[in-house]
């Protein structure tokens, strides 16, 4: 795939005598994605932690053991297994026949679930990035999230997710932001394998590499 022009989805206030590459939005969604993201940035603090990138399998919620990982959390970079933990933000299923609202009888449905819609605060989410190179993808809106059902995913599929709200260490109550791309889908042992790339810093919403700057 050509590399594409890199994408800035928010008008940071913090930032505004910073020169960014002229974005060429490649559909209607990126415009959406671009405008949720003006002008609702907070005056915070600099951030001390490098962006981090990790590879995670997580196992579907349905037909699976029990001590297996069905569910992420982004504040702790860790896979989590639901019998031990509600602490997370997404989890992970898969269902032979249509689930969650999503397909027709006998489709095999994959999906990413916030967790609001597993009966929590409506807080962490998830938005679809349709038609993007993952690298391209360097800053997460901070509005527009899916936070109360299911999200059908593919392999190839590149999601951007906000956690649950957190207090920063700096007095805010803010989420944390990541990028996510289904990289496999195994059917046999029921479980997906997703590249992120996270940043640690409560609030802060770049994905460039190393301490990002907003």
């Amino acid at each position: 795939m050509a590399a594409a022009t890199p994408l800035f989805f928010a008008c940071d206030t913090m930032t505004r005598a910073r020169r960014f590459p002229l974005v060429r939005p490649a559909s209607a969604l990126a415009v959406s994605l671009l405008l949720a993201g003006c002008g609702t940035d907070l005056q915070l603090p600099p951030a001390n932690l490098p962006i981090a990138q990790q590879q995670i399998q997580l196992y579907a919620l349905t037909g699976t053991p029990v001590y297996t990982p069905s569910a992420y959390d982004m504040l702790t970079l860790g896979e989590v297994r639901l019998d031990k933990s509600n602490a997370f933000d997404f989890a992970v299923d898969i269902r032979f026949d249509s689930a969650y609202g999503i397909g027709k009888h006998n489709d095999t449905v994959v999906v990413l679930i916030p967790r609001g819609a597993l009966g929590f605060a409506h807080d962490p989410g998830l938005i679809f990035v349709p038609s993007f190179n993952f690298d391209s993808i360097t800053v997460a809106p901070s509005t527009g999230y899916t936070k109360d059902r299911a999200v059908s995913v593919h392999e190839g599929d590149v999601l951007i997710a906000a956690s649950r709200i957190t207090t920063c260490n700096f007095g805010f109550t803010l989420p944390h932001y990541a990028k996510l791309q289904i990289q496999q889908i195994d059917l046999t042992n029921l479980k997906v394998t997703i590249g992120v790339v996270i940043d640690p810093n409560c609030g802060y919403r770049q994905f460039g590499s190393g301490i990002p700057d907003f």
